[in-house]
């Protein structure tokens, strides 16, 4: 029995709730089929079942755009800006192709409340788990008792000087164009070089 027949077997249980661990799956699938498979099948079914659910990576990837625009729909004032480039193919221009480059987005209540905040904002990147490798770069403020207010957000390929750039840009655009705003960073090449732009 392969993973992909498993991940069919597994795939009401992930629906009715994704983060069913691989154990109880496996339990499962004890019980219905007589069959034991192993911990590394069964996680590479799941995984299957997971894409299934979710119309594979690279399709979630793609609509990408249509969550910016729900965003930008249902939750009013709501800022994203999505940056796509073109797409190539063994070396080839894929005419009316773009790929997803980069994403900044920010919530106009976090960007109200930070009016309310000390003036100072936290910059610091996360490496994003799975299947890409992106980065989430991350802005967040702290109000007068010293609670935490994430004011804005970036997905970015990289650590790379273009990418701090475009994420302090858009910060600077839409979150606090007041001047005198202190900001917390570590010591990434990165940023300090986009700083210095």
């Amino acid at each position: 029995m392969d993973s992909s027949m498993l991940a069919s077997l597994i795939l009401p249980t992930v629906k009715a709730n994704p983060r069913t661990s691989v154990v109880v799956l496996i339990a499962n699938i004890r019980n219905q089929m007589g069959y034991t498979p192993s911990y590394r099948k069964a996680w590479i079914a799941k995984q299957k079942a997971l894409e299934k659910m979710h119309s594979g990576w690279d399709a979630s990837y793609n609509e990408i755009w249509q969550w910016c625009q729900v965003l930008e729909r249902y939750i009013p004032g709501c800022i994203t800006d999505l940056q796509t480039e073109p797409a190539y193919y063994n070396d080839r221009l894929l005419r009316e192709y773009q790929v997803f480059k980069r994403l900044f987005w920010s919530f106009k209540q976090c960007r109200d409340a930070f009016a309310y905040c000390k003036p100072l904002v936290q910059i610091d990147d996360t490496f994003m788990y799975g299947r890409y490798t992106h980065r989430l770069l991350l802005a967040v403020a702290q109000d007068g008792s010293g609670r935490i207010l994430p004011i804005a957000f970036a997905i970015t390929p990289g650590e790379s000087a273009d990418d701090w750039d475009f994420f302090l840009s858009r910060l600077r655009m839409h979150v606090f164009p007041q001047p005198d705003i202190c900001v917390i960073l570590d010591r990434d090449t990165g940023i300090l070089a986009a700083i210095e732009r």
